[in-house]
């Protein structure tokens, strides 16, 4: 999952009500949660949840918040608070995605979150789908993704295709990847996806 710091980061809250302050924080919270810091994740969750009962309708933050509390399942032992934080992180995630259909940034962070899931859990299939309809509108519209964000998408659209067997679909998601060079760690990532299914 730490794959979600390359290029979603910047998409925290909403840039017209979130300050630059508070943005970065959690922004930095969930880098660091990301990359296994249990304490960040607590307290990404407790920002996140103070920056939505400040702003109801903030739909971004609700999807860190439901990504955030799948990184708190993660982090807790076997039993009922392992899976009913999942339980919860998944829910967040699909409510932000049902208030804001159409926002590309909630979708893929929503999806790629689901991606990076236990396969046991049946959130791929879900991820799959919402990847393909993510593709689909960023094609038509290619300004509601930053081009990072956009390389993420192909990176994990492809992947979710080669996952289902579609291995030429695959190639050609990476291979759009390519076209775009905004972060150099992407293009290594996507490069060296496409390499192994050569």
């Amino acid at each position: 999952m730490n794959r979600l710091c390359c290029g979603l980061l910047a998409l925290i809250l909403c840039p017209l009500t979130a300050s630059a302050a508070e943005e970065s924080r959690i922004g930095d919270l969930y880098a660091r949660g990301l990359a296994g810091d249990k304490k960040a994740v607590t307290d990404c969750i407790a920002a996140l949840e103070s920056r939505l009962a400040a702003h109801p309708d903030d739909q971004v933050a609700k999807v860190y918040l439901g990504s955030a509390w799948t990184l708190r399942s993660r982090d807790l032992s076997i039993g009922p608070g392992k899976l009913s934080a999942l339980r919860k992180g998944i829910a967040l995630m699909d409510e932000a995605a049902t208030t804001a259909p159409n926002d590309a940034h909630v979708l893929l962070l929503r999806a790629v979150t689901n991606e990076a899931l236990p396969v046991f859990l049946g959130q791929r299939k879900v991820a799959h789908k919402q990847l393909i309809e993510l593709v689909a509108l960023v094609e038509k519209d290619p300004a509601k993704l930053s081009p990072a964000d956009r390389q993420l998408l192909y990176l994990n659209a492809g992947e979710a295709a080669q996952r289902a067997g579609e291995k030429a679909r695959a190639r050609e998601l990476w291979k759009r990847g390519l076209t775009i060079t905004a972060d150099a760690k992407l293009n290594g990532e996507i490069r060296a996806a496409l390499a192994a299914a050569e």
